[in-house]
């Protein structure tokens, strides 16, 4: 390596130091509620996207992010629902998407899941890809309200359909889909920011995966919004792009 080039290295990593030291003193930054469609928002940098519903019946959230932004995702809720949440639904077990179940239910909301879903968060598990153990979630986490197949809920002038896609991302993955609004929640089972990553170990598998992804797109268009479970929010067509 040339004198000029550890130089620029060196004075890039310093850069990369000093910006580190900066942020760990900073103030986080507060998370915002990007509009979906009418009564629908998504929170991004909670740890997953989060989808907020609202309108007269009350508040429902798909996912609660990391433990570590429960604070900030909070607030952000609070500025498109300021009644409180009525229902929170967990697309899966994984702690970046389960991370504010004891929060928002102290806070009165009934949470809802696949039945796979409990049982694995009733659990110490592994998460052997990041070699990650995962205490069992603590009583106030779990899904009090839990289903098999598929479950429907009828809120604020429209039809929420939480379909369960078996050994997909996790053997608890269930997708969201908001019948009117046509707006799908898909979890894990997309990431618009990267490849997929399948949990062997949790029930996960490539064709559950691809066979849940078929399912997205059997009931979505041209104009349906997706938002995935981590990425910005995406479309039919780069759905498919990602299938392939």
């Amino acid at each position: 390596m040339s004198r000029s080039a550890a130089a620029t290295l060196l004075a890039a990593v310093l850069l990369l130091a000093s910006q580190a030291s900066g942020a760990q003193g900073s103030t986080p930054a507060a998370l915002e509620a990007q509009p979906l469609r009418a009564g629908l928002h998504v929170v991004r940098g909670a740890g997953c996207n989060v989808v907020v519903w609202t309108g007269s019946d009350g508040a429902l959230v798909v996912d609660s992010g990391n433990a570590a932004e429960v604070p900030q995702l909070l607030e952000a809720i609070e500025r498109v629902a300021a009644g409180g949440v009525r229902l929170v639904v967990n697309t899966h077990w994984h702690p970046d998407h389960v991370g504010g179940n004891v929060a928002l239910r102290r806070e009165g909301a009934t949470l809802v899941a696949h039945e796979e879903t409990r049982t694995r968060m009733n659990a110490r598990q592994t998460i052997a890809i990041h070699e990650l153990e995962v205490p069992a979630a603590p009583r106030e986490a779990l899904p009090v309200v839990t289903f098999d197949d598929a479950l429907l809920l009828h809120l604020n002038g429209d039809r929420l359909a939480l379909l369960h896609v078996p050994g997909a991302h996790t053997d608890g993955e269930l997708i969201a889909w908001w019948q009117s609004a046509n707006v799908v929640h898909a979890g894990d089972v997309y990431r618009a920011d990267g490849y997929p990553f399948i949990d062997t170990a949790n029930g996960g598998s490539l064709a559950g995966l691809v066979a849940a992804i078929e399912t997205v797109l059997s009931r979505t268009d041209a104009r349906t919004v997706i938002v995935p479970g981590h990425g910005p929010v995406s479309n039919r067509a780069e759905l498919s792009v990602y299938r392939d």
